[in-house]
């Protein structure tokens, strides 16, 4: 009978670290235009092209241009809901782009945080090299995303960025930056 009652204890502490043990793990989205979809929204002028990228749980990635020379991801919930990062005002004002593979963190089976790529042009005389590679980390809740820090790539071990991943949900959305100075772009 002891036996027994062991047995069970440990199946239902299986169980229970299985579904739902707060432990947080990753999922990717691929960027690149040959993952994603090209849209263009209906009323467009324009018509500029948009990457619609599938993501998880439900969720997708659409890259966009914003500005000349400038990219940023809007967050799309599976109710279709649209929540733009709006990378030109809180990850960098030069231009920039979108690289590689988003990093969604999934807490509970819901996507909680985001990391993105965005590779900065931050020379004026030379605006094809890339001079930095930061690192956008977003916070998703069922009341929207927003960017909630900036780090440089390489400035700290990846492991602890998808920490900051996992705690955006706690924090404040990131301050728009300073505008540039004149002459600055």
């Amino acid at each position: 009978m002891q036996t027994r009652s062991f047995v069970a204890f440990a199946g239902a502490l299986w169980l229970a670290g299985c579904s739902g043990s707060g432990a947080s793990h990753s999922a990717w989205t691929d960027l690149s235009p040959g993952a994603c979809q090209q849209i263009v929204e209906p009323g467009d002028p324009n018509e500029t092209p948009h990457l619609r990228c599938p993501g998880t749980a439900g969720y997708a990635l659409i890259v966009r241009r914003t500005e000349a020379g400038r990219e940023s991801v809007d967050v799309v919930d599976p109710k279709g809901r649209v929540f733009p990062l709006h990378f030109q005002e809180t990850v960098t004002r030069f231009m920039c782009n979108v690289e590689g593979r988003a990093e969604w963190r999934i807490a509970e089976r819901e996507p909680a945080g985001l990391i993105v790529r965005v590779q900065a042009r931050e020379d004026v005389e030379n605006p094809d090299r890339v001079t930095r590679t930061l690192l956008a980390v977003a916070k998703i809740t069922p009341e929207g995303a927003c960017v909630t820090r900036v780090l440089t790539e390489g400035d700290q071990p990846m492991e602890e960025v998808r920490r900051e991943a996992d705690r955006a949900r706690s924090k404040p959305c990131a301050p728009a930056l300073p505008p540039l100075a004149m002459g600055g772009e």
